[in-house]
């Protein structure tokens, strides 16, 4: 006759064994879930589950995994501290519209081929006929930020793109870092950045309440080994509010900074090549 082996076991929805429950090493089941458990000590006893289909996933005690699906286009993103989450895509902030003609036209507003209603930033915008870029004036109006007015009459057959650009903040999205540092200590962390990122462009603004402000531009490159940077473009109100330097610690290239001033504020735009 077969001998069965059983574990301790639960088979209430959720519920999870604790530490006075089992032995170091030894297993129990909810047979709710079909998940198992065991004790572990590394220097404190703790409950850890195991097993294919758990409730919640820790990687290596340092990535710390979502429990739930985010919604359609999210990305999983972390937040720099091994909790991974979903967030919404970056926005590029440009949408183009598509109107196909079938008749004598000249106003374009509302929904577009795709059902997308038309809106753009006045001046941020650029209008084709069939492929050949207008000429705001010449070619077409801008009557509103929802529509636009051909000078001269589309029909049957054309097609007019209206490619706009919806938000300027969205563009910098992900690039874009603010930070006050509140003491003259040198070589301070102003941006880190993996090496994978081979060169990076920075604009560096620094505002003080009443030393002014200093902005300069960056370029800041890394061999795998060191990091090197160029500071160029340098203008301040009085006099500069802070000094640069870079390294590369623990994998990421640092552009680190010395502020001449306590609580200083500092605003960084990047453009990161790879």
């Amino acid at each position: 006759m077969a001998t069965v082996i059983q574990f301790k076991r639960s088979s209430t929805q959720n519920e999870v064994p604790a530490t006075s429950d089992l032995s170091l090493g030894e297993l129990a089941v909810n047979t709710y879930h079909g998940r198992f458990y065991t004790e572990k000590n590394d220097g404190s006893a703790a409950v850890v589950e195991v097993g294919s289909n758990p409730a919640s996933l820790t990687i290596n005690d340092a990535l710390t995994f979502p429990t739930s699906d985010g919604t359609s286009g999210q990305l999983l993103s972390t937040n720099g501290s091994g909790t991974l989450g979903f967030t919404d895509a970056p926005s590029t902030g440009v949408t183009t519209f598509t109107y196909s003609v079938t008749g004598n036209q000249t106003l374009f507003s509302g929904n577009d081929d795709n059902g997308t209603s038309l809106s753009y930033t006045l001046g941020l915008e650029q209008v084709y006929l069939n492929g050949i870029k207008l000429v705001v004036g010449d070619d077409y109006a801008r009557t509103s930020t929802s529509s636009i007015t051909l000078q001269a009459t589309a029909v049957s057959g054309d097609v007019l793109e209206v490619v706009a650009q919806t938000s300027i903040s969205n563009l910098v999205q992900g690039f874009f870092t603010t930070s006050e540092l509140t003491a003259t200590t040198a070589d301070q962390v102003l941006s880190s950045n993996a090496t994978g990122n081979k060169a990076i462009k920075y604009v560096v603004m620094a505002s003080h309440a009443s030393a002014g402000t200093h902005a300069t531009e960056v370029l800041l490159i890394n061999d795998g080994s060191n990091a090197y940077f160029v500071q160029y473009g340098d203008a301040f109100s009085s006099s500069s509010l802070f000094s640069l330097s870079s390294d590369i610690d623990s994998g990421n290239m640092r552009l680190l900074v010395t502020p001449a001033n306590t609580n200083t504020t500092f605003k960084t735009f990047q453009i990161r090549l790879s």
